[in-house]
Formats: structure tokens, C-alpha cells, sequence
């Protein structure tokens, strides 16, 4: 028997239920409040009979880590997740107190075309962030765009709607995820997805936005999935003449029946969105990319497409081969199996609304059980110890752990002897990015104002003024034994330069800048040369910094850190699982290692190359000297990002955790 519906007043693993904000097929959303943080929580609980599935338990876990892992203003933020004393499964979002789209619009009507422009181009910005991780949402649609102050558009259910559905069975036997007024052909067909899936279904939505009704709304459920796999798309200005004619080619792009024929990704829909309703100039737009990794990403035969009024669209980073293009039934056979679908199937994927108010500068660790380390030893988890919300930088040294939080004015200082937070933390204001020491100081860049900070290690004072970079985003630091150097990304503004820019100890303006033509993922600096992992290419580049002379390597899908010690050097490839190691002095690939679900921070220390395996909650060792992988995957929290080693100590910031995490090994 099912457990009995939660009340207002009752508590609940750690929080005081406020009442219902939303039911579906999946379960309930309560609106709650977090007894240890006192914050509001939209609180939803799986129903029981899945949650009884072991299967069931153990994917539910590492998706919910998918789904904490999307950081972006416009998506729902999934705080924690884990299973109460009575073995009851819970995840923990923020709460947004507004309405969703469906609802506003039912309320006060079709809205104004820049009003539905503009919230159709936040939930595209939400998109395209979890296309660039691999994510398919595969249930946009009203319902699941939440809205806050001034029209903050917030896009939730984002990983779990698939991965719950598939887990429970909703997607065998032919049935398929999806609603059916924003369910696009490749889905009623049950034919592999991809982003433009989504695309497809923004597109609905911002027909609704504009008119009030879906696209295709018809008298039966098998008249809709007909239309949706035969219809030309209707024009917007026979149901709303004041409506202006440049939402007439964007919707019809969108609802193109071939996924090669609409926006190559749900940026591209809200900008040319925005375009229509006069809010942006459509003869500045940037080019069409791809941006969608992974699972996102469209088969390789559509990575480019070309129109008469369109420049090539080229992906921004493919992902790997998908299946052949899809061959299309005929039209009786795609009736027969649209009927089926609804026969057998369902069309309805969950639906559980809800959101948060404020996003909380500490969230409780997840009360997940946690698996004990690997026996094979690769090492040993210690602690795990508070370092501000969601950080994003670690260095290590003997006495002190310093690591940065974009949003917090102060840098957390660790002890290493008692594994505790110490006073004597540097403020150094939000916006720091990478940090580094060297010459007995801590150095510190922030991207936002485009400066270098120097502080003492152990006083935390700040030595001399700020050093100003060049214009850019400052992005990451490295110390070698003549200088400090910055990587700086263009940010915003593409005509910037992307550069390394060398500074001299106790200088106060650069004494060296090198402009990078393949642009700034990462940096490392060992060896002679500053070793770049390039944002717009596939390559590591090595810059000789005694002749400026370069040369590249490729690398593989998704490259983002590297780690350089004895005469070898280590790139994670997050989209392929792996690490690459090359020889630094002929930059010859030596192996391809595999590690774990996206691999981001990468250190090297003690004869070990330590990886944070973000997706997967673990850390992975490998020997400097044979390359081999020492003992199993080690669990040391939720979303593992930076890395740094001192002796025989790596240290791991976790973004869902807002903490680090601190590994001993032999």
C-alpha cells in the first residue's frame, strides 16, 4: 500500500512541508522549507512503487547528479537528492513562486510578441547548456517554463523527465516521452532524438506564447500526432493578425518535419526569436553553430546544413557517430503507428512543477548513502569540508587549501592538519576564476573586472595593487619559475582577442602577451612551455616561452583541463570519458585512458594524475609512470570539477556539495 499523502505541518527527511505545488505520473511536488538552512525547497518525492525498484534507486541517484550538474541563471537548480529512513526517494529544487508559462498565458491571454520573445529566449539559453552536457529535455513546454520577477524565465524537470521515464518503463513497448501538443515527429516515430527534438518543441511553445493554443490542436489525440507528423506548420497571422510576419518563417523553421531543416540549436530559435520582435538586428546576429555534445548531438551526416538564405551551420563540437538517417514510414503506415502509440504507450511524460526563491549560498550535502572507497585503494576519502557555494577553483599547499566560489567576496582557507576552515581567508570580492601559488603567494585572477591579485599565503594581505589584464575573460593561472601566467577567453565580445599574458613577480602591468589563435579553454604552465587546452578547436597547443613558437596536438571531444609533470602531459576529454597523454617534448599521443562519466579537473602530485569525474561523483588515479588506472573509481561527492595535489593529498571542489573533498593516498 502506498504510503499516505504528505501534510502541511508534517516533516520529512530534514524538512517542514508547506503544501502541494504540483502532481504527476512520477509523483508529488510539495512546496517545503529546509529545516537546517531555512529556506524554501520545492520538495518532490518518486512514487513508491518505482522508488522499490533497486534498479530504479541506483540510476535515480546519478541522474539527479546529471541534473545538478547544469548551472545556468535559466534552469531550475537541483540542490540534493536522496532517500529518507522509510527508503522514500526525494529531490530537492529551488522554489519560484510565479506561474508558468501555461498558466500566464490561460490567464491573461496570447502574449505580446516581444514578451513571448523574450522568455522563449531564456528557456533557448537553458537548452542549449544542457545540449552542450549531453542532455536531451524531450518535455518542453509551458508547463515546464517557470516564471520569477520581471519575467525570469526558468526551464525545470530538466534530466530526470527522460531518464525517470525510461527508468520506469514508460518509454518500452513503443511508447515515447513527450506531450502531445510539443511532441515533434522524430519522437512519435520513436526514432533516436537529438537536440533539435527540443528545438521542435520550442517552437510550439512560443506559438502558444503568441497565440494561445498549440500548433496542431486537433478533435482526437490521433488527429494531432497526424498533424504533427504531415501538417505544414500554421501561420500565426491568421489566428493573430497584430503579430509580426518575422515569427512566421521562425516558427516554420522550428516546426520543420526533418530535424536538419530547423535551427541547428535552441540558441539560434531564440535569437532569431528575438529578431522578429524588433529586439535584436537580424544583420548582426552571430553565425548558426551546432552546440549540442553527446547523446544532444545531431547524427554526423547532419552536422551541416545549408539553405539559399542561410550560411553553412557548423557544429560547434560533435559528438560521437549516431545512427544513419532516418528512413520515414508512409503516411498510412505513420497513422497506424500513431494510434498504436496512444494504445500503448501514453502520451504524457512527467509533469511535476515547481521552483525556488532563493538560491542559497550553502545547500545541505546529499543525504545519498554513500558506496565505501574502492578496495583496490586508490586512495582514501578523509573529509569533506564546507568551501562556499558551488567552487570552482583548488590550490594546495602544505598548511593551507585555498579555493574560490564565483559569487563569494572571500576565499576559503582550509587547514590541512585539521581539515577546517581558518580565519585568515583573503577577501578579494566576487568574480574570482582560477587562483595559483607561487613566489610565497597566492595569486588570483577574476574574469569580471580583468585583474591579477597577489595575497600573502599564510597573512592573506594583499601585496601590491591589482594588475590589470588585457581586455577579455580571465579564465585560469598558472605559476612557473619566471612568472606568472593568465589565460583570458574573449567573453561576450568575439573581436576580443583570446591571449596568455605573462606577469613578472612584483610587476604592476604585463610583461608579455601572446595572442592564441585556437582561443582559451585551459591552462598549465611546466616544462618550458605554457600548454594551452584551445576553446574553438580540438587541440592542445604547447607555446615555447623562450622563442613564442607553437605547436598544436590534436586532442579528443570535449578537451577541457591539462596537467603537466616529468616529461608527460594529461588532457581530459569530457565527451569521451578519457584522458590523453602525450610526450611533452614530441607532443606524440601515448595512450588514451578511460575514466570516468565527464572528466574535468586533472592535477598531477606524488607520482599519481588525479581526474574529477563530474558526472559521476568520483575521483579516478593514474600512475604518472605506466598510465594505468590505480584501483577503482573512488566516490567523493556530488559534481567533482577542479583539482589540485600537494605530497600525497588531492583535493577535489564538489559544485553540489559546496565543499571539498580530500583524498589521502599511498
Amino acid at each position: 500500500m502506498p504510503p499516505p499523502e504528505l501534510q502541511p505541518g508534517d516533516e520529512f527527511a530534514g524538512h517542514r512541508i508547506e503544501g502541494v505545488a504540483g502532481r504527476g505520473g512520477m509523483g508529488v511536488v510539495y512546496r517545503a522549507r529546509q529545516l537546517d538552512l531555512d529556506r524554501a525547497v520545492a520538495l518532490k518525492l518518486i512514487a513508491g512503487a518505482m522508488a522499490e525498484d533497486d534498479g530504479f534507486r541506483d540510476r535515480f541517484i546519478r541522474e539527479s547528479r546529471v541534473a545538478a550538474s547544469i548551472d545556468h541563471p535559466n534552469v531550475i537548480p537541483v540542490y540534493y537528492s536522496g532517500a529518507s529512513h522509510d527508503g522514500r526517494l526525494y529531490i530537492a529544487m529551488r522554489y519560484v513562486g510565479g506561474d508558468d508559462l501555461r498558466t500566464l498565458v490561460r490567464r491573461e491571454g496570447p502574449l505580446p510578441a516581444q514578451r513571448a520573445a523574450r522568455i522563449v529566449s531564456q528557456v533557448a539559453a537553458a537548452l542549449d547548456a544542457a545540449h552542450a552536457a549531453g542532455m536531451v529535455h524531450r518535455d518542453v513546454k509551458p508547463a515546464n517554463v517557470l516564471l520569477g520577477p520581471r519575467d525570469h524565465a526558468y526551464l525545470t524537470d530538466f534530466g530526470l523527465t527522460k531518464s525517470l521515464q525510461s527508468m520506469s518503463g514508460a518509454t518500452r513497448a513503443g511508447g515515447w516521452v513527450g506531450t502531445l501538443g510539443y511532441v515533434a515527429p522524430e519522437q512519435i516515430r520513436g526514432e533516436p532524438v537529438d537536440a533539435r527534438t527540443d528545438v521542435y518543441a520550442l517552437g510550439c511553445v512560443l506559438y502558444y506564447a503568441l497565440t494561445g493554443a498549440t500548433p496542431y490542436q486537433r478533435d482526437s489525440d490521433e488527429a494531432t500526432l497526424w498533424a504533427h507528423l504531415n501538417d505544414p506548420p500554421p501561420p500565426i497571422t491568421a489566428r493573430m493578425p497584430d503579430v509580426p510576419g518575422g515569427f512566421e518563417d521562425v516558427i516554420g523553421r522550428a516546426l520543420a518535419k526533418d530535424p536538419a531543416e530547423r535551427f541547428p540549436s535552441a540558441g539560434d530559435l531564440g535569437r532569431a526569436a528575438l529578431a522578429a520582435g524588433g529586439l535584436a538586428s537580424p544583420d548582426h546576429q552571430p553565425p548558426e553553430r551546432v552546440v549540442a555534445t553527446g547523446a544532444a548531438a545531431p547524427p554526423v551526416d547532419d552536422e551541416t546544413v545549408v539553405s539559399p538564405s542561410r550560411s553553412p551551420t557548423v557544429r560547434a563540437d560533435p559528438g560521437p557517430a549516431a545512427t544513419a538517417r532516418r528512413s520515414r514510414p508512409s503516411g498510412v503506415l505513420l497513422l497506424v503507428m500513431a494510434i498504436s502509440l496512444l494504445t500503448v504507450g501514453g502520451v504524457v511524460a512527467l509533469l511535476l512543477n515547481a521552483g525556488g526563491d532563493a538560491p542559497g549560498r550553502r545547500a545541505a550535502t546529499t543525504t545519498a548513502p554513500r558506496r565505501p572507497a574502492a578496495p583496490a585503494a586508490a586512495g582514501q576519502l578523509i573529509a569533506t569540508v564546507p568551501a562556499g557555494f558551488r567552487p570552482n577553483a583548488v590550490v594546495a599547499t602544505a598548511d593551507r587549501v585555498y579555493v574560490t566560489s564565483p559569487g563569494s567576496s572571500r576565499i576559503a582557507a582550509i587547514s590541512t592538519a585539521r581539515n577546517k576552515p581558518v580565519r585568515q581567508a583573503p577577501r578579494v570580492g566576487a568574480g574570482a576564476a582560477s587562483l595559483a601559488a607561487g613566489f610565497g603567494s597566492l595569486w588570483v585572477v577574476k574574469g569580471n573586472t580583468q585583474t591579477l591579485l597577489r595575497y600573502g599565503l599564510r597573512s592573506g594581505v594583499r601585496q601590491g595593487p591589482p594588475v590589470a589584464l588585457p581586455s577579455g575573460q580571465a579564465v585560469a593561472v598558472d605559476v612557473d619559475a619566471g612568472g606568472v601566467w593568465v589565460g583570458s577567453r574573449s567573453g561576450a565580445n568575439r573581436a576580443i582577442p583570446q591571449t596568455v599574458t605573462r606577469v613578472a613577480p612584483g610587476a604592476t602591468a604585463p610583461q608579455r602577451v601572446v595572442p592564441v589563435a585556437n582561443g582559451v579553454q585551459n591552462i598549465a604552465v611546466g616544462g618550458s612551455y605554457v600548454w594551452i587546452v584551445n576553446r574553438n578547436r580540438r587541440n592542445l597547443t604547447r607555446l615555447d616561452i623562450a622563442t613564442g613558437a607553437t605547436r598544436t596536438a590534436p586532442t579528443g571531444r570535449g578537451a577541457y583541463a591539462v596537467a603537466v609533470a616529468g616529461g608527460r602531459v594529461w588532457v581530459t576529454n569530457q565527451d569521451e570519458a578519457t584522458v590523453t597523454e602525450y610526450s611533452a617534448g614530441t607532443l606524440r599521443r601515448l595512450r588514451r585512458i578511460p575514466v570516468g562519466r565527464s572528466p574535468q579537473g586533472i592535477a598531477v602530485g606524488g607520482g599519481a594524475v588525479w581526474v574529477a569525474n563530474n558526472l559521476d561523483g568520483t575521483a579516478t588515479r593514474i600512475d604518472a609512470k605506466t598510465g594505468k588506472v590505480v584501483g577503482g573509481p573512488l566516490e567523493i561527492g556530488t559534481n567533482p570539477f577542479a583539482v589540485a595535489v600537494h605530497g600525497r593529498t588531492a583535493w577535489f571542489t564538489l559544485l553540489g556539495d559546496n565543499a571539498v573533498a580530500r583524498v589521502d593516498f599511498r
